[in-house]
């Protein structure tokens, strides 16, 4: 669990000393404060004096936001030093990158609310849309999205030391093994549904068996050694296939699937 500790109304010193404690040991920080910002890298920008949010995180990525709109009005990515230094009237924090140059200074003259925050953690995988599982499922159902013509056998077919994701058989007959990725599909990808193939033509001497690689984009180099092994690569497009999954879950009208896509939404 992470570890929080909440200050208000700050004098700049305390603000100094907390600032410069959390930072070394890479907490989170979150500020509400009264202070000016500048800039200096590949453009260069002017904030004057206005209430806002600022955010330090672990990695040092840095974040000024006005109590509008979500987007930040500043920002630094991965800084390679974060310093706060006091004088003048104000304490600076001071963001500098190398590659390419870019320094960010923000000048606070007043801490209403300081939030520092220890071993933050969220290992959680981010998945958009889908999850490969469901994507699997939809293109099961339907296999014109690859292939008009396609026929699903099976689902999770048992292959050698693996699983097929859909094991199809194509207009002429012939079997279709289809390996499913819901994100870039790279050289391994490749080699498993060629690992599928060459078991499948194992069990069945003679026989001409087809390979795809069904993925929303595959790296370049992936699709060179896709096709010098002869198989084969259909784009799909995440979007379209959610807006058939929530189509088919309205049309359902509730039940396990609905609770599922509530899950899915971070409704319970």
């Amino acid at each position: 669990m992470a570890r929080v500790r909440l200050y208000s109304s700050l004098p700049l010193e305390a603000a100094h000393h907390v600032l410069s404690e959390a930072l070394s040991r890479r907490a989170m920080v979150v500020a509400l404060c009264r202070c000016r910002v500048q800039y200096e890298g590949r453009g260069s920008s002017r904030l004057g004096e206005g209430e806002r949010l600022l955010i330090v995180k672990p990695d040092g990525v840095v974040l000024v936001h006005r109590p509008r709109g979500h987007q930040p009005v500043n920002w630094q990515p991965e800084s390679r030093s974060i310093e706060v230094r006091l004088g003048g009237g104000s304490l600076l924090l001071r963001s500098v990158r190398e590659r390419p140059r870019e320094v960010l200074e923000v000048y606070i003259d007043s801490v209403e609310a300081l939030v520092v925050a220890e071993d933050v953690r969220d290992e959680a995988e981010f998945i958009e849309y889908l999850d490969e599982h469901e994507v699997r499922d939809i293109l099961a159902r339907h296999p014109e999205e690859l292939e008009e013509g396609l026929r699903v056998l099976r689902v999770e077919k048992p292959v050698g030391q693996g699983y097929v994701d859909i094991f199809c058989v194509d207009r002429e007959g012939r079997p279709v093994i289809v390996e499913v990725k819901r994100v870039t599909a790279g050289r391994e990808a490749v080699l498993q549904l060629k690992r599928y193939v060459d078991a499948v033509k194992s069990e069945n001497p003679g026989v001409e068996v087809r390979g795809i690689l069904a993925a929303p984009s595959i790296a370049k180099e992936a699709l060179i050694l896709l096709r010098s092994l002869g198989l084969e690569y259909r784009r799909i497009d995440p979007a379209k296939l959610y807006k058939r999954y929530r189509s088919e879950l309205r049309r359902r009208g509730g039940g396990s699937s609905a609770r599922s896509l509530l899950s899915f939404l971070g409704g319970g």
